[in-house]
């Protein structure tokens, strides 16, 4: 996100902030912008999360969901507007429903309202690009009834690769997935109702399973008015079979087992053992070794509705490789791109004036000429969102 910032004509300056301050000089060093400062800021101390904001335009919580609340609240304070990635538990209340957590961020609506000022939550890839297409066809469809969303990565490499965060990644994977049917929100196993789904070309037929994800819980509240009846989030790929063995063989189980006189939980081990997320100069590093040689990532949505009295069906999709990534952005993954790129062209349009929201909203609550302003700002950067409507059925 920094790095497309910093050349945006109406941005004087961007500070890349968080605890460990050595991460983000070295990370300075390599762009090399005049518009780019560094700051310490620790997250979990309140006050020095306030002092971070009260003198900025707009705060990016790229870090964790667990600080959306209080960051939203400091902002709100600030006058600052606001922006984050991902929906979940707050750190003050991690027990709480999923829906209670974004009913909380929703909560101080009004307070961003009175200061003018906009809070873009749930905008990066998956939450995001997926929800900006909910949105769409939710704007273009008279009634939205089932909304079936898949992720699907595919990598090619001599090593395991981490595109995401391990522990996020796997506490997503072990909890029940959650599913809205008829107005509630249910739960299914983690990896049940496999399905082969093919996807458009060059991915094609891929296994995918149900899981945990914010979007069922987001689209649910904003579009159970449209007539809404089932969400779903699959994540999909050739690597979910073997992800699938993992947490049937209880190697993910949370719980704490005895090995040898020693109490250790397995999702720990788990995640202690899985490589850490590349940084960019370590991308750069694997792909020119030939360990990274490509990544395909997909999100796709398909969605039935109704429009003029006929049941029709809309597929959105997007499809960014490696190689794709790294002609706009050297040293990103498909995915890394996919998730910046989701977020920073948000912040770029509300910058430029043409968000103009005001609120703690989500994509599903911006206007059709929002969300287009959108999808041509993502294309600009090579994140092309298709949309295929099948023939009307009677």
């Amino acid at each position: 996100m920094c790095t497309e910032l910093v050349k945006h004509p109406m941005v004087d300056e961007v500070i890349c902030a968080g605890r460990h301050i050595e991460r983000a000089k070295k990370f300075a060093e390599r762009l090399r912008s005049e518009k780019l400062t560094v700051m310490r800021v620790d997250m979990s101390d309140i006050e020095d999360l306030r002092r971070a904001v009260k003198d900025v335009d707009m705060a990016i919580n790229a870090a964790t969901y667990f600080y959306n609340l209080r960051t939203l609240k400091a902002c709100a304070e600030a006058g600052a507007h606001y922006q984050d990635l991902a929906l979940g538990e707050p750190i003050e209340e991690p027990k709480i429903h999923l829906y209670d957590a974004l009913m909380k961020e929703l909560a101080l609506d009004q307070d961003f309202k009175d200061k003018g000022i906009t809070a873009l939550i749930n905008n990066g890839m998956d939450p995001g690009i997926t929800d900006a297409m909910a949105c769409h066809a939710a704007h273009t469809m008279d009634r939205v009834y089932e909304i079936r969303m898949k992720d699907c990565d595919i990598i090619d490499a001599t090593e395991p690769i981490s595109t995401w965060s391990p522990y996020l990644l796997w506490r997503d994977m072990v909890a029940p997935a959650r599913v809205f049917v008829d107005g509630r929100f249910e739960t299914r196993p983690p990896f049940s109702e496999e399905e082969y789904y093919r996807f458009p070309e060059p991915i094609g037929v891929q296994p995918c399973y149900q899981h945990a994800h914010e979007e069922i819980v987001i689209m649910g509240h904003y579009l159970r008015d449209k007539g809404l009846r089932y969400v779903e989030f699959k994540m999909c790929g050739p690597d979910m079979p073997y992800a699938k063995a993992i947490y049937d063989l209880g190697l993910a189980n949370p719980n704490p087992i005895k090995v040898k006189g020693v109490e250790v939980a397995p999702f720990d081990l788990l995640v202690e053992c899985l490589p850490k997320p590349l940084s960019m100069e370590e991308v750069e590093q694997k792909i020119r070794e030939g360990v990274l040689r490509d990544e395909i990532a997909c999100i796709l949505t398909d969605i039935i509705g109704e429009r003029k009295g006929k049941t029709i069906k809309a597929t959105y999709y997007a499809i960014l490789t490696l190689k794709e990534a790294n002609k706009y952005m050297p040293g990103t993954t498909a995915t890394s791109y996919f998730v910046g790129i989701g977020a920073e062209a948000m912040t770029e349009l509300l910058i430029e004036g043409k968000i103009t929201t005001r609120g703690v909203v989500s994509p599903e609550a911006l206007s059709l000429s929002e969300i287009e302003a959108y999808f041509k700002r993502l294309a600009e950067k090579g994140i092309i969102v298709n949309e295929v409507v099948h023939t009307p059925m009677a």
